[in-house]
């Protein structure tokens, strides 16, 4: 699954025309997640408060939304994180119970300052939202065994010191394995909805939401869901048949029991 085409093209446009990075490492620049692709949550990081915990500690044994950043860009950054925090928010699922969001840091040396300062900006300090919420900085070492298990590559422009990067919203399992990797530009409340109640294996979402899994197909190509025609036609041949049987059966009961009296 690649998605860095699109959301490289937006990156672009958002820093100086004057960047000095060559067609191969623009090329390079790509979420591709292998098969079964699994964050080691052993890893150790800071949070913005600058406490040390492991990855699988901000999991904490919950669904979990990955989003790689750099706590020092606004013009991307910022908005893309307010823009999956505003889908979470309206997803209809329970922040802390239903799902964690967990951000790490593509800079080493932005540290817990800026991370604690781009939380408050986007997401708030206050609220279920913020209080399942972690922003986390590795080094150099834990960061690069991060990416590599994500798939995950970068570029640095050293002429304007600054990172070039797919802008991929990632969701996980409890044990860490990635379920899902979506478009971060234009997600929306339903399709984190449905990656979360995917990532929960049946932990998370109603009977409902079951049964829209059936119905929809996940795009990787594009990172969304989509209706799957024949998915639809087979679910409503289903309650068709269902129906007519019920209609049928209740048609015989009624008929023995007028024979009977």
């Amino acid at each position: 699954m690649r998605l860095a085409v699109l959301s490289f093209v937006l990156l672009v446009l958002a820093v100086p025309a004057e960047a000095r990075l060559i067609a191969p490492e623009i090329d390079a620049v790509a979420a591709s997640p292998p098969s079964n692709a699994q964050v080691p949550l052993s890893l150790t990081l800071k949070d913005e408060a600058g406490v040390k915990r492991t990855l699988g500690a901000a999991v904490a044994d919950a669904p979990s939304v990955l989003i790689l950043a750099d706590y020092a860009c606004q013009a991307l950054c910022g908005p893309v994180l307010a823009l999956a925090a505003t889908s979470l928010e309206r997803s209809g699922l329970q922040a802390g119970k239903d799902y964690r969001l967990v951000v790490i840091g593509v800079d080493p040396r932005k540290g817990p300052a800026q991370a604690k300062a781009m939380k408050a900006a986007q997401i708030g300090e206050n609220g279920p939202l913020a209080e399942a919420t972690t922003l986390l900085s590795a080094d150099d070492v834990t960061l690069r065994q991060v990416t590599t298990a994500l798939g995950y590559r970068s570029a640095y422009d050293a002429e304007n010191d600054q990172f070039a990067y797919p802008v991929v919203v990632f969701v996980l399992t409890a044990d860490g394995r990635v379920a899902r990797a979506l478009s971060a530009l234009g997600i929306d409340a339903d399709d984190l909805r449905l990656a979360l109640i995917e990532a929960g294996e049946g932990r998370i979402g109603s009977t409902a939401d079951k049964i829209r899994l059936l119905c929809y197909g996940f795009d990787p190509a594009a990172g969304v869901y989509t209706p799957a025609i024949h998915r639809l036609l087979a679910f409503g041949w289903l309650v068709t048949a269902i129906g007519l049987a019920g209609g049928i059966g209740l048609i015989a009961m009624k008929t023995r029991r007028a024979r009977a009296s």
